[in-house]
């Protein structure tokens, strides 16, 4: 693996010195024919023995959907599998560097605006839940900073259950893993992939999320000239 990466590297890592010191799993998948994307996060807090699953759904019918969950207990084992009320959420590597599935079982909120989430908190309640899996193109590009890490791209799909309707989504995925003491949702912009649907991305759609230490995080989907794009930035 390049980069003196490990296949167990995709795993989680022992924690540092600092109290500062994160690890997070960034999943996203953008259908363009749909016109929806999906982000997963999940930052594990070893000083804290605390996990954040923060995840939204950007261009569904009722517009974005979020789950927001930052008083998890760390799993034991290393694994990923997240439970608290009212969620159930488990992340599994199944081949490193190139098969991950990830499933949810929960309840989301239905946002009027975005900035709901990291304000007012409130929404309209719906269940909410997937199945999905990611699967690389090979390959992998390091993340520079403070952190160690990586990411990752190539295809997503899968089942979307949202409130009474079963969506089914296939387009590009795309993975961030990084460690350290840098931010725990550093800003990303995934491949662009280009519409052959007939639900096309039009305007911005936007997700909003706090990173559990004051840092206020933004999602977008969006169409350019290069295709549908997801990107991502930290608004400090």
């Amino acid at each position: 693996m390049s980069g003196g990466l490990v296949e167990a590297d995709e795993l989680a890592h022992p924690p540092g010195a600092s109290s500062a010191w994160s690890e997070t799993w960034e999943l996203r998948l953008v259908d363009p024919g749909r016109g929806i994307g999906l982000v997963v996060a999940v930052v594990r807090r070893p000083a804290e023995r605390q996990v954040s699953y923060l995840a939204s759904v950007l261009g569904a019918a009722d517009g974005v959907v979020t789950v927001h969950e930052h008083d998890i207990d760390e799993p034991r084992g290393g694994g990923l599998e997240l439970r608290a009320s009212g969620i159930w959420a488990d992340h599994v590597c199944e081949t490193p560097f190139s098969h991950w599935s990830v499933g949810l079982e929960a309840f989301g909120l239905v946002l009027d605006e975005p900035e709901d989430a990291v304000t007012s908190g409130r929404g309209r309640a719906v269940p909410i839940g997937w199945d999905l899996e990611w699967e690389d193109d090979g390959g992998v590009e390091p993340i520079g900073g403070a952190d160690d890490g990586y990411l990752a791209h190539g295809r997503a799909h899968g089942e979307l259950l949202l409130d009474d309707d079963t969506v089914e989504l296939d387009g590009i995925g795309g993975r961030l893993h990084r460690w350290g003491t840098g931010p725990r949702l550093p800003g990303w912009t995934s491949r662009p992939v280009r519409s052959a649907g007939t639900r096309p991305v039009e305007g911005v759609r936007r997700a909003v999320a706090d990173d559990g230490v004051g840092a206020i995080v933004e999602w977008w989907l969006e169409a350019g000239s290069d295709g549908v794009v997801m990107a991502s930035r930290s608004r400090g």
